[in-house]
């Protein structure tokens, strides 16, 4: 005997019992088998760690950068791939459930980069999800310098006569 729903079932946990009955009259029920129905799975989010500067900006001066991915509680198995490498590594789970972690274990290089996740649930379903960010260790030394109209002293000995000098910012 085979058994197929009339229709697809939802996502959800469904209980079936089976009843067979034979010609003298006895009945029989099967033990309950509890299915539970999981056809998808989804990333909440992808977070760069070590995010310097503006929260959010996707932007760090960490050569070698960590992140944490939010997914379902159900998900086993979260990977990791940057820059369309092909190669993947394995997050690890955290504390929380439903939390992963990775920290890169080798400097990654200044510019613009693109980590791709892709995520696996206990029933098998598959998500994938980008985050675009950017690692930036460069900044030039500002530079001050009181304007030559300004500077009435000898020239360049941040001498000035006037009580609101007027100042060049460079580099910035």
């Amino acid at each position: 005997w085979h058994f197929t729903p009339d229709s697809a079932w939802t996502d959800g946990s469904y209980t079936l019992t089976v009843k067979v009955e034979d010609n003298a009259g006895n009945i029989r029920y099967s033990t309950p088998l509890d299915v539970k129905v999981d056809t998808h799975t989804s990333i909440n989010r992808i977070e760069l760690v070590n995010d310097n500067g503006v929260p959010d900006d996707n932007l760090t001066n960490e050569m070698r950068p960590q992140f944490r991915v939010t997914v379902p509680e159900d998900v086993t198995v979260v990977r990791l791939s940057l820059d369309g490498s092909g190669g993947w590594v394995n997050a690890t789970a955290g504390a929380t459930k439903g939390e992963w972690n990775y920290s890169w274990p080798s400097d990654v290089g200044e510019g613009k980069h693109v980590l791709t996740v892709e995520v696996t649930d206990a029933a098998g379903n598959t998500a994938t999800k980008t985050l675009d960010f950017r690692i930036d260790t460069r900044l030039s030394e500002p530079v001050i310098t009181l304007n030559s109209a300004d500077d009435t002293g000898v020239p360049g000995d941040g001498l000035t006569s006037r009580a609101q000098p007027s100042f060049t910012l460079q580099d910035i």
